[in-house]
């Protein structure tokens, strides 16, 4: 029987919570991995991976709903 990961990460663009597992995309930036929603935010984060960390999270995702959608 397969496990299922019941730890998930913040998307640091969007706010989303993200299941590293499952999750849409990911980069790298000073040695930590960090997950996307969607190829979206991860094209906004690798643009200037410092300027979005400081930022942090820029849309509220409580709606539930992909900020890239």
């Amino acid at each position: 029987m397969a496990t299922q990961s019941m730890t998930t990460q913040t998307d640091p663009i969007c706010g989303m919570q993200v299941d590293p597992n499952r999750a849409g995309s990911s980069s790298e930036y000073n040695g930590k991995t960090y997950h996307f929603c969607c190829g979206g935010c991860k094209a906004k984060f690798d643009k200037n991976p410092a300027e979005a960390l400081k930022l942090g999270a820029t849309k509220d995702s409580s709606s539930g709903g992909c900020c890239c959608g």
